[in-house]
C-alpha cells in the first residue's frame, strides 16, 4: 500500500525520532506536545491534578500553546515534585472541573469558554476539547486537556480511544524517565559516599612502608569496585621489634570499611594499652589477637568477621613469631633453594565469632636473603573467564621463580593474575605485602 498520500506520517515519524533521543520526562513532553499539532489539530494544552481529599478541587500544572511549545530550546514546565505541586494554587469549578469530575475520556464539542475563570483567556476560541486522565492502577494521576480551534465533527469518537492509549503509554514512559533521573541522583550520591569511605579506609593504611633495618619491604593494595575490608600495617614495638599485620573483613562494601577502620582502631589502642609505644610491655601476638577479637564480638558483627596473621619480627633474635587467625597462611621463600614453605601452624578461628578463644604461637627462624609473602584471598580466589580460581600453586610458583626481591614478587603476582584473569579488574580487594630479611642469624634464633 502506498503510504506517500498520508501527509500526518512524515510528521509523525519525525516526532518518534525526537522522542527516542529524549532523555527527561521534560524533554519528552516538549517534544510530543511541539509536534503533534502536526498531526492532530491541537492548539493548546492544559495540565491538571485533582486535591487528593477535596472533591472538585484541583490545579493546573501547565497551560501552554503549541506554537509556545515549539519555540527552539524550550522546556516543559511540568514538575510533580510534591513541594512544587503544593505552592500552585488550588481552583474549582468551572469547564475543568465539569471535565474531570468523572474519571473517564472525554469529548467536549461546541463550547463557549471566553468566560471560564480558568480557561476563557487563553482557550476562549477553542470550542473542542479532548480530556484524557493518566492512570496510575486505580486512580487517575493527571489530567491532559487538549484543545483545538477545529469545530465538531472533526474528531470521532474513536480519535479518544487511540489518544487515551498514546497518552497514558507516554505518561509511563515518564514515569520510569523521573524513576530512572531518580536511581541516577541516589546512585550518584551513593557512590560520592562510597568514595569517601574508600578515601578514610586508604587514609588507615601506611602512609609508607617503614624504615625496619635488615628488612626490604614492598606493598600493593588494590582494590575491588566497592569498598573492602583489606588492611595491612606495621607497628613499631622498641628494642628494634616490629609488629606486622595483614587482615581481611569478610565482605564487601561500607560495613567491611568500617569494621577495617575498628581493627584499626583497636589494635593502635592497644599499642597502648599493653605498653608498645616506647618499648615496653609484652610483644606477644596472640595477646593482641585475644584482645582484638574481644573487642569485636562486644560489637556484634551480625554475621562478620576477620581473618588476621599477626607476627613480631626481631630482628636481633632473626626470628617471626606470630598468630593466625583464620587467613590465608604466609609463604616464605628460602634465598638460597627458592623453596616456598607455607607458614602454616598457630592457626585458630577468625576474629570476632566466638567471645573466648585462645590463639596460638609458632616461631620461625630466618637466613639472610629469606623473603616472607603476606597476602589476602582476593589474590588466590581471583576466578578466570572459565571459573578457575588463580589458586595456591600459581602464587607459589610467581614467587619461587622471582629473585625474591620484593617489588619483583609483586610485579610477577600482578603478571601472572592478569594472564589469569585476562583483565585488571578485580571482584575483591587484593593486597599483598613483601618482606625480605637481610641480616645475618644462626638457625635457632641466635646471631
Amino acid at each position: 500500500m502506498d503510504l506517500s498520500a498520508d501527509p500526518t506520517l512524515p510528521a509523525m515519524i519525525d516526532m518518534l525520532r525526537q522522542l527516542t533521543r529524549a532523555d527527561s520526562s521534560r524533554e519528552v513532553l516538549t517534544t510530543f506536545m511541539g509536534r503533534y499539532s502536526r498531526v492532530r489539530p491541537v492548539d493548546y494544552f492544559v495540565g491538571v491534578v485533582q486535591v487528593a481529599g477535596e472533591a472538585g478541587a484541583y490545579r493546573i500544572l501547565y497551560s501552554l500553546s503549541a506554537e509556545e511549545m515549539n519555540q527552539p530550546g524550550r522546556a516543559h514546565p511540568r514538575d510533580m515534585d510534591p513541594s512544587a505541586l503544593a505552592r500552585l494554587p488550588v481552583h474549582r469549578g468551572g469547564a475543568i472541573g465539569a471535565l474531570i469530575e468523572e474519571p473517564l475520556p472525554k469529548l467536549a464539542l461546541g463550547l463557549d469558554l471566553g468566560d471560564d475563570p480558568q480557561l476563557g483567556a487563553s482557550c476562549g476560541g477553542h470550542p473542542t476539547c479532548m480530556a484524557l486522565p493518566m492512570f496510575e492502577g486505580d486512580t487517575v494521576a493527571e489530567w491532559t486537556l487538549s484543545f483545538s480551534r477545529m469545530e465538531e465533527g472533526f474528531f470521532q469518537a474513536r480519535d479518544v480511544g487511540q489518544a487515551s492509549l498514546t497518552a497514558n503509554l507516554l505518561n509511563v514512559a515518564n514515569r520510569n524517565f523521573d524513576s530512572l533521573q531518580t536511581i541516577r541522583g541516589l546512585n550518584g550520591r551513593l557512590r560520592d559516599q562510597l568514595d569517601q569511605i574508600a578515601r578514610v579506609q586508604q587514609s588507615l593504611l601506611p602512609a609508607r612502608t617503614p624504615d625496619i633495618p635488615t628488612m626490604e619491604i614492598a606493598t600493593s593494595y588494590l582494590t575491588s569496585n566497592e569498598s573492602g575490608g583489606d588492611y595491612y600495617d606495621f607497628f613499631p614495638l622498641g628494642g628494634g621489634r616490629w609488629g606486622i599485620l595483614i587482615a581481611d573483613v569478610s565482605g564487601h562494601g561500607a560495613a567491611a570499611a568500617t569494621i577495617m577502620a575498628m581493627l584499626h582502631a583497636i589494635l593502635h589502642c592497644y599499642g597502648s594499652v599493653a605498653g608498645w609505644m616506647g618499648g615496653g610491655g609484652a610483644h606477644d601476638p596472640a595477646a593482641a589477637m585475644r584482645f582484638a577479637n574481644a573487642r569485636l564480638y562486644e560489637t556484634g558483627l551480625d554475621g562478620s568477621f576477620v581473618t588476621a596473621f599477626f607476627a613480631v619480627f626481631d630482628p636481633h633474635a632473626c626470628t617471626l613469631t606470630f598468630s593466625n587467625c583464620g587467613h590465608p597462611p604466609p609463604r616464605r621463600r628460602d634465598a638460597l633453594t627458592g623453596r616456598v614453605e607455607t607458614l602454616d601452624g598457630a592457626a585458630t578461628l577468625p576474629l570476632g565469632i566466638v567471645e573466648e578463644f585462645e590463639p596460638e604461637t609458632r616461631t620461625v627462624a630466618f637466613a639472610g636473603a629469606d623473603t616472607l609473602l603476606l597476602f589476602t584471598d582476593g589474590i588466590t580466589e581471583a576466578f578466570s573467564p572459565s571459573g578457575e580460581m588463580y589458586g595456591d600453586a600459581r602464587l607459589e610458583r610467581a614467587l619461587a621463580e622471582s629473585d625474591g626481591q620484593p617489588d619483583a614478587v609483586i610485579d610477577a603476582i600482578h603478571r601472572t593474575l592478569y594472564e589469569h584473569r585476562g583483565s585488571a579488574t578485580r571482584d575483591d580487594d587484593q593486597t599483598i605485602v613483601v618482606l625480605r630479611y637481610h641480616g645475618t642469624c644462626v638457625i635457632g634464633g641466635e646471631g
